[in-house]
Order: C-alpha cells, then sequence, then structure tokens
C-alpha cells in the first residue's frame, strides 16, 4: 500500500520528465521555422494594395480582419498538421532509437509515459501559438494605431467634426485584437489538446507512422462535421431514430468530440460575445475527452508488442 501511494506522489515527477525529453524531440524538428514563415507572410499583408477602393468608414476594418483571419487560419494549419504528425511519430521514433525500452524497463507506469507525451506536444503547440498569437498582436496594435490616425485625417477633409468620429474609429478597434480574438485561440488549443491525445490513441494500435496519421485527419474532419454526417444520412432516408443509428451516433460522440466547438472565430466572427465561463466549459470538455484517450491508449500500450 505504501509502494503504490509513493509511486503516485512521483507520478507527477515522472510525467514532467517524459514531458520535457518530449519537448526537446520536437524542438529539435526545427519547427520554429515556421514561425520565420509565418512572420514573412505577415510583413508581405503591410504591403497588400487591399483598401484602396474602400469608402473611408471602412478604411482599416477591412485591413485588420484580413491581417486576423491569415494569422488565425495559419494558427489553425499548423496545429493540425502539428498534432498529427508530431504526435504519431512519438513512439515510433521513440522505438527507433531505442528510448522505448530504456523507458518501460524502469518503474515507468505506461498511463505516465503517454501523459508526458501528450503534454510535451501540448506544451510545444502551445509555446508556438503563443508566438504567432504575439506577433498577430503586434502587428494589429501598430496597423490600428496608424490606420486610425490615418481616418481621423480623411475624415476631417470631409468636413466630420471630432465627436462625431468616434463611431468609424471603434470600428478599427473592433476589428483589432479584442479579447473575444484571445479567448477563440485559446479554444483552438483546447481542440487540438483533444486531437493530440486521440491520434496517440490511434498509434498505440496502428502498425505506422503515416496510418496514424490518416486516422488523426479523418477522426478530426469526422468530428467536425458530424452534424452534418448524421444530418445528411437522416435525410438519406433514416429518420435517425432507429437503435443502430442512435447506438452510432453515441459512439461516435463517446469517442471523438465535436471538433467544431472549439472552432469559437466563427462565433465571434458573428458577433457573438465570447466569456470565460464559456472557454471553462470547454477546458472541462478537452480535460474529459484527453483522460478518456489516455486510459483506452494505456490499455493498448499495454498489450502491444514492440
Amino acid at each position: 500500500m505504501a509502494g503504490k501511494l509513493f509511486s503516485l506522489t512521483q507520478a507527477p515527477a515522472r510525467i514532467l520528465a517524459v514531458a520535457g525529453v518530449t519537448f526537446t524531440q520536437l524542438v529539435r524538428m526545427r519547427l520554429f521555422l515556421v514561425l520565420a514563415v509565418f512572420g514573412v507572410g505577415f510583413l508581405a499583408l503591410q504591403f497588400l494594395p487591399y483598401q484602396g477602393q474602400l469608402g473611408v468608414e471602412f478604411r482599416g476594418v477591412q485591413q485588420l480582419q484580413l491581417i486576423k483571419d491569415v494569422a488565425i487560419g495559419c494558427m489553425q494549419l499548423f496545429g493540425l498538421i502539428f498534432c498529427v504528425g508530431a504526435t504519431a511519430l512519438l513512439i515510433p521514433r521513440d522505438t527507433e532509437d531505442r528510448i522505448l525500452y530504456t523507458i518501460l524497463c524502469k518503474p515507468v507506469p505506461r498511463f505516465d509515459y503517454l501523459c508526458g507525451k501528450v503534454l510535451g506536444v501540448m506544451g510545444l503547440l502551445f509555446t508556438m501559438l503563443l508566438m504567432m498569437d504575439a506577433l498577430m498582436s503586434a502587428l494589429l496594435w501598430l496597423r490600428e494605431g496608424t490606420l486610425a490616425t490615418e481616418m481621423q485625417v480623411a475624415l476631417q477633409q470631409q468636413g466630420i467634426a471630432a465627436n462625431e468620429m468616434a463611431p468609424y474609429l471603434e470600428q478599427i478597434y473592433a476589428a483589432g485584437n479584442t479579447q473575444d480574438t484571445q479567448l477563440a485561440i485559446l479554444a483552438i488549443f483546447l481542440g487540438y489538446g483533444v486531437l493530440t491525445s486521440l491520434t496517440l490513441l490511434f498509434s498505440c494500435f496502428t502498425s505506422g507512422t503515416i496510418v496514424s496519421m490518416i486516422f488523426g485527419l479523418g477522426a478530426y474532419f469526422v468530428g467536425m462535421f458530424q452534424g452534418q454526417l448524421f444530418t445528411a444520412i437522416t435525410a438519406g432516408g433514416n429518420d435517425g431514430t432507429g437503435p443502430i443509428m442512435q447506438k452510432a451516433q453515441q459512439l461516435v460522440s463517446l469517442l471523438l468530440p465535436d471538433f467544431s466547438l472549439f472552432a469559437l472565430t466563427d462565433t465571434a466572427a458573428s458577433g457573438t460575445p465570447l466569456s470565460w465561463a464559456m472557454v471553462g466549459s470547454l477546458a472541462l470538455i478537452a480535460l474529459a475527452y484527453i483522460i478518456m484517450h489516455l486510459l483506452i491508449a494505456s490499455w493498448l500500450f499495454a498489450h502491444k508488442e514492440f
């Protein structure tokens, strides 16, 4: 009993140790080059002539919105490729480098090992998203000030008084870096955390990296569009109330989260305000899925031959 209790108290240290090794492995893949491409693309946005034909009341709003859309789109694309690709490589790479055998020869539970792997991937993903977000925020802040000054000059030339400029300036600040934008990016991170644990689960029973990546990408798109999928099946002649269809839908929903829940950028773009309570609920959902995936993966991993 005392031995089990001691083992549980040492679990956080073991998990953090595995996470640190995983983080270092992923850093050595030179993923920081993605940030260089991201930065060059952002600088190019400064010189695009995309607001010359807009009226004065829209100058800057479309520019800031474009910067945000491109930045968040890059974050989503990078997160998807990174979570699936990097996670699918973890176990095969450890097996090839003989690291896995060294770790498993020691008193390291499978759950601790897999949990450390997920934390390592999520740690680097968070770091990369944070850097991208910082670059986006800096660019938006710089452009907001410049565009606000340009708009004030243009409105003065049209004879609009200073006390009447507030609605136009508010449009610029609303299109910039707001709390809703930051909450939407945090939700993206939570969704990709679930995708990381799910891809790791697939890698515990698949035969190769490519197969794990295909399973991970397929699961993401099925989870993203599972509502439309079952709606299409219902429209095809099945009313969706049959026991088989209900069981299938429950099984899919149990294993695969509705990834569209984490796509809060569309919600924010529609004008619906986001809140910390909403993101907190998503965090609990993500945590529940991650723990479930790790428990299943631990059982599969214990029965897998290497």
